[in-house]
């Protein structure tokens, strides 16, 4: 896993009027059957918004600080 609970993230699909902005990752739905999960970002906006990890993997999401 990539991320966790309190990572710092930033949206880093070039191009995108979101580009460049920090968030917060406040949950994680790990499977244990799957080499994937889905993570909740909480914005500097203030929306709340889940992802999958291909997100990180195609890197439209950067992980900051870990």
């Amino acid at each position: 896993m990539q991320v966790r609970i309190g990572s710092l993230v930033m949206w880093n699909k070039r191009g995108s009027e979101d580009y460049g902005c920090m968030g917060l990752v406040t949950y994680i739905l790990d499977s244990t059957l799957l080499d994937y999960y889905y993570f909740t970002v909480q914005w500097t906006d203030n929306t709340l918004v889940e992802y999958g990890s291909d997100e990180i993997c195609d890197e439209n999401i950067k992980v900051v600080k870990f």
